[in-house]
């Protein structure tokens, strides 16, 4: 059986050295209002998110003051000041995450607005690049059309080293491990 909490800790320290912030929470209750926080915070008056189970419960825990769209994802993702995404596995050593990006919304949303916030199960996580590819090799009859492996906020860098945050995709990226997606802490 996995340690999940040391592979969190090393999730943590790879992801936070190329700037993602990364949190931990007990359930969907805590994330909604992590979620609130972080989007009050941030100053953000519009949302966009990609549905999935993990995502919808979110928001309805979530005390959110701004304009939320699930729904006409094209049309709303560009100007989000923030995308809401659940994506499928971490890797530990590098801080990478890994998502099924097949859904186009699921794209929209992790790639257009100015941050990220994605949803990881806490059990999602693996020790190394090595562990996520057999996972996926595992199950090579359902291996996702499109797959995209996230590792901080967008970055690039011209000729002359000068790297610059957000050019090409979000300029912040916040991971929210979710220890018990199935339930709440309390049931």
């Amino acid at each position: 059986m996995a340690d999940y909490n040391k592979l969190y800790e090393q999730f943590k320290k790879a992801a936070e050295a190329v700037s993602a912030q990364v949190y931990r929470v007990k359930d969907l209750k805590e994330a909604g209002s992590l979620l609130s926080t972080l989007v009050e915070e941030g100053g953000a008056k519009k949302l966009a998110a990609a549905s999935s189970p993990m995502v919808d419960k979110c928001l309805e825990y979530a005390n959110l003051k701004i304009e939320v769209q699930t729904e006409d994802l094209r049309k709303h993702a560009e100007n989000a000041d923030v995308g809401l995404s659940e994506l499928d596995m971490a890797v530990a050593e590098i801080g990478s995450l890994q998502q099924d990006c097949t859904d186009l919304n699921k794209r929209l949303v992790s790639m257009l607005p100015h941050t990220h916030i994605a949803l990881v199960k806490t059990e999602s996580l693996v020790p190394n690049l090595l562990d996520a590819i057999a996972k996926i090799d595992a199950n090579k009859d359902n291996i996702p059309g499109y797959m995209a492996f996230i590792t901080g906020p967008s970055r690039t860098a011209d000729i002359e080293r000068v790297l610059t945050i957000g050019v090409h995709g979000p300029a912040i990226l916040q991971v929210i491990f979710v220890d018990n997606p199935g339930g709440d802490s309390d049931e």
